[in-house]
């Protein structure tokens, strides 16, 4: 069942903790994680998207690869700043960096937003976490735009699902996906088994067994590049996701045929150029998360 956000679950967080000082701190923190690698092109702007919310109680986390660009540079000039943390050294990948952020979050709920990733409009987080406190969600998801360079919007992906759905190809939207930090310290964090669908199966792992909400809403743009336009990585992440999916019970024989048909969809699609897509299916041309591009 879609739970929808409105201005009324703003008010209401805002009435419960009253007005003053006292009730910014009384708000939820939310700890953003974003992981990093030779990103001075995007990391800036990720910055500042983050640091443009209207929630007032965020932590920013930025978990550096051990970036050789201006990387190192930008982040010592952001952590001057009372709000943004960071770590720099060598990591065992995308999903490494991200469980190294979770690992160090004191919020009570969690955003992962890659470098090459930012918000859509300031007030995300305004909406999201007071519809996750007034309704108890552990998860919530909503909708990303991936943009190509210039800006013009490629397609749009993210819908409500279920866990057979979820088990039958990956249509979360992980971009947009807000955690309560108890969910990953229960549950763990992601597997650096997979190199590209590891947050498929960190949300097979915990999606029956937590409460989870969808706004239906354009919350995170992505912009696309690098690694995610090759086609052996969609392909890999399409094999990455069948092997989650019968790590979680999806029959195996099932798995290969869905894989097959996905791989086969997509070359179709990709020769007719990435504005063509499936709206039935809210079809996500480019399966590898967008912050392989700076790993």
């Amino acid at each position: 069942m879609t739970m929808s956000t409105s201005q009324e679950d703003i008010m209401n967080v805002q009435l419960t903790h009253g007005p003053g000082s006292d009730a910014l701190s009384l708000r939820p923190l939310v700890t953003v994680v974003t992981p990093v690698f030779n990103g001075e092109r995007c990391l800036q702007r990720c910055i500042d998207s983050v640091a443009s919310q209207t929630w007032p109680n965020i932590e920013h986390i930025v978990v550096d690869g051990g970036s050789k660009d201006g990387t190192p540079d930008i982040l010592e000039r952001a952590a001057a700043g009372k709000r943004l943390r960071y770590t720099s050294g060598r990591d065992a990948g995308v999903y490494d960096a991200m469980s190294k952020g979770v690992r160090m979050a004191r919020g009570d709920y969690i955003h992962i937003l890659n470098a090459d990733d930012r918000y859509s409009s300031p007030d995300v987080l305004s909406r999201v976490v007071p519809h996750m406190e007034r309704n108890g969600l552990d998860l919530c998801h909503g909708r990303a735009r991936q943009v190509a360079a210039d800006g013009q919007m490629v397609c749009e992906f993210g819908r409500d699902v279920d866990f057979k759905s979820l088990l039958k190809k990956m249509r979360v939207a992980h971009p947009t996906v807000v955690v309560r930090r108890w969910v990953y310290e229960h549950y763990g964090a992601f597997s650096v088994g997979f190199r590209i669908a590891a947050d498929h199966e960190f949300l097979l792992r915990v999606w029956s067994k937590v409460r989870v909400g969808f706004v239906p809403d354009v919350q995170v743009l992505m912009e696309i590049g690098g690694l995610s336009t090759q086609n052996a990585n969609v392909q890999k992440s399409y094999r990455e996701s069948m092997g989650a999916a019968v790590m979680h019970g999806r029959n195996p024989w099932a798995a290969a045929v869905r894989c097959g048909y996905e791989i086969i969809k997509h070359r179709v699609i990709r020769s007719r150029g990435f504005q063509t897509h499936d709206k039935k299916t809210d079809h996500r041309p480019l399966l590898v998360p967008v912050s392989e591009s700076v790993r």
